[in-house]
């Protein structure tokens, strides 16, 4: 299958004045939560992610903790129009961003009066595709899927400019789940950067695993493709993603960022997570980070940003340019952003009111040279370089930094957009926990290794899910014996006998099409094997054992566990 992208194009009017003037919309309602995997995370289609609405900290992982890593976090876009600086985002309130396209030819959005057709956001699974395969019943976001808006399709049935999941069009999902909206900062004033418009169309989705290696199930991740609408060049741009961690209770936490892995992280100052009002992780708190796994295409600066061993090649894209810290309550230049200006600096990597970041101590040292764009980018573990731990000189510890509820950007850039013109960036969420606090840096590098290499070898691309029309009769050399005993309790197990080597992948879904387990996913020996079921992980329900050898669905085995 081909994966399409319909950008959609509402306006027939020719290009007027009134471009990128705010709209008067009213802020999205719509939420939605990924859940799947270990993680609940709720997103919104106002620029910001887990707070907003009536929601506070929904972003829990381990989810059967109830704890969170993360209280806030939300998308900022910042670059020069004609030469005025022009800003899209915010922290906590006055969001930037409002449902819907904006009008090609007009940079608004079709009704700039109101955006509320677009309010919605559309959240599909695997799961999903897979029932409406066996059964013909469609969830409303499979039926609804918004192609027209430009949301992803896998085009089964040869026609581009349709939708037609019964000839083979589904949406192209990424991960298990994704969920999938379409905003723009157009609909109304800039209330927090206190900017014009830049003039963005963002389609955005969030998506998450349910299987696979725990560094999977334990991350989320956001992809934006960013648009200018706008009449002008958006120049010397950077994006920012700005997130408030705050890791179980906000009063004990460290930040840093790490330069080779391209990711910003929180961890505990102390091996035991306090009690507050955020909650607490207790003993052995985790660690959590910021990755930037796709940057967009930089301007040439004379850096080999991707690290493959060619400067400034065509189409060259950033990872994490850019780490920037600051503290709630803090007096200026280290507090949070009160407008787009301060929030650009904290994009470029310096304090608010545009001092630079120097090495060492928190960063701010009067009279220093030592200037750098990435905040804490030490090593907590070993106690070495400039960390919160250790933020001397490069080769003498001082007194740590004072911990508390510490906030950070992490930026990618400068690029541009030229009108009309899309680029796309990819940010995961990752997530770690060892035997200490510090041991949690160790594992969460481990985890962004695991993602990292998972996002080059295409694993996060979407991916087809295969058809579906019945129990196949297995091929006559695999012989598969159903689930015995059936109906059970504690345990069962499928014989399946396979002709050569192969391999085999048997996965449990309940009635509603969900995966709910993986029992066997590997390369095979020739001969008989059982693939045994826990009944202690199930639930009491119906469910079906589908089989597959050498990527061919063989079987569909019915059990039911009491």
């Amino acid at each position: 299958m081909t994966v399409r992208y319909v950008v959609a194009t509402l306006a027939l009017a020719s290009a007027s004045a009134v471009a990128q003037a705010p709209g008067e919309c009213q802020l999205g309602r719509a939420q939605r939560d990924i859940d799947v995997g270990e993680v609940v995370a709720r997103v919104f289609n106002t620029g910001s992610l887990f707070f907003g609405n009536t929601s506070q900290a929904h972003y829990l992982v381990p989810r059967a903790t109830g704890r969170t890593p993360m209280f806030a976090a939300g998308l900022w876009v910042g670059g020069l129009v004609d030469g005025e600086l022009r800003v899209a985002g915010a922290t906590y309130s006055d969001f930037e961003f409002w449902p819907g396209p904006l009008d090609a030819a007009t940079g608004r959005p079709p009704n700039p009066a109101d955006c509320s057709a677009y309010d919605r956001i559309w959240k599909v699974s695997r799961g999903d595709v897979e029932h409406y395969y066996r059964t013909g019943v469609a969830t409303d976001d499979l039926a609804d899927w918004p192609y027209e808006l430009g949301a992803p399709v896998f085009d089964g049935d040869g026609d581009p400019d349709n939708y037609d999941p019964a000839g083979g069009d589904q949406p192209a999902i990424s991960g298990d789940q994704t969920l999938w909206w379409v905003m723009n900062d157009v609909g109304n004033v800039h209330a927090s950067s206190l900017t014009l418009p830049v003039g963005l169309e963002v389609h955005a989705s969030a998506f998450a695993f349910g299987n696979g290696p725990a560094a999977l199930r334990q991350a989320t991740f956001y992809r934006f493709g960013v648009t200018n609408r706008s009449e002008r060049l958006l120049a010397d741009a950077y994006l920012g993603f700005w997130a408030d961690p705050d890791l179980g209770d906000a009063s004990d936490d460290w930040v840093g960022s790490d330069t080779l892995r391209d990711f910003g992280y929180v961890y505990n100052a102390d091996n035991q997570d306090a009690s507050g009002a955020g909650g607490s992780y207790g003993a052995n708190p985790p660690a959590s980070g910021v990755q930037v796994l796709q940057g967009p295409v930089l301007l040439p600066n004379g850096r080999d940003d991707d690290r493959d061993g060619e400067i400034d090649e065509p189409g060259e894209r950033a990872g994490m340019t850019t780490f920037m810290h600051f503290l709630n309550g803090a007096a200026v230049p280290q507090r949070d952003p009160t407008d787009g200006v301060e929030m650009n600096h904290l994009m470029r990597g310096r304090w608010t009111d545009g001092t630079p970041l120097t090495e060492g101590g928190s960063g701010l040292n009067p009279g220093s040279s030592r200037f750098t764009t990435f905040a804490l980018p030490g090593d907590p573990v070993t106690n070495r370089f400039w960390s919160a731990r250790c933020p001397g000189s490069p080769t003498v510890c001082g007194t740590p930094l004072g911990p508390g509820n510490w906030k950070f950007v992490v930026g990618a850039g400068p690029f541009e957009l030229a009108p009309g013109e899309t680029d796309e960036v990819l940010i995961g969420l990752i997530f770690g926990q060892g035997s200490d606090n510090f041991d949690s840096v160790t594992a969460l590098r481990a985890a962004s290794t695991v993602v990292r290499n998972a996002h080059d070898a295409g694993y996060l691309d979407p991916r087809p899910v295969p058809g579906f029309d019945g129990p196949p009769a297995p091929p006559a050399s695999v012989q598969i014996r159903r689930p015995a005993p059936n109906p059970f309790t504690e345990s069962a197990a499928i014989r399946i006998s396979l002709p050569d080597d192969a391999v085999l992948r048997v996965a449990l879904v309940d009635v509603l099409g969900r995966e709910v387990a993986v029992l066997a996913d590997g390369p095979l020996e020739a001969g008989p094997h059982d693939v045994p079921l826990n009944g202690a992980a199930l639930r009491p329900g119906v469910y079906v054992a589908r089989v597959w050898v050498n990527g061919q669905s063989v079987a569909a085995l019915p059990l039911t566990r009491l």
